[in-house]
């Protein structure tokens, strides 16, 4: 997502770049030679994004060698889907970005990009939102989970 809002917003100042992609695209070695450096460019940006996203909005940190079973699982999952909804706040935001930048690029089109911007903004808005409640359920589980006296199968309650 970041790759294409960046394509998309470079795409307003470099007008010839969308007619250089196309002919890269239809040359018979042009999926051998970019697959895979765009797949590892992609995944360095996204874990960038997440890492961007993640220093300034994390609520804090939980340890997860307190949670055992369920519960462990269930933090994981938070913490997982917090990390991409982070990570999609940057993609979001650049193709709003992006949206915004080509309204001068195409005049003609100028009520549908800005819809699209205003969009995509309110969705990076929802992302990082979300984002945050999810880390906040993940440190609310850590903390219930993690308060609890553990006890040992077999041991006397005495």
């Amino acid at each position: 997502m970041c790759l294409t809002a960046l394509f998309f917003g470079a795409s307003v100042f470099a007008t010839n770049l969308p007619a250089l992609a196309d002919f890269i695209a239809v040359s018979t070695t042009w999926s051998g030679m970019v697959t895979v450096p765009i797949l590892v460019v992609a995944y360095v940006v996204g874990l960038l994004a997440i890492a961007l996203v993640e220093r300034f909005t994390v609520p804090g940190s939980s340890e997860l060698d307190a949670l055992q079973g369920l519960a462990a699982q269930r933090f994981s999952q938070l913490e997982q889907e917090a990390e991409v909804l982070s990570g999609s706040v940057i993609g979001f935001f650049l193709l709003a970005t992006a949206a915004f930048l080509n309204v001068w690029a195409f005049p003609g089109w100028t009520r549908t990009l800005m819809i699209g911007g205003v969009v995509f903004l309110a969705m990076a808005v929802g992302a990082w939102r979300i984002s945050r409640d999810k880390h906040q359920a993940a440190a609310n589980l850590a903390t219930r989970t993690g308060s609890r006296p553990r006890t040992r199968l077999g041991s006397d309650a005495s």
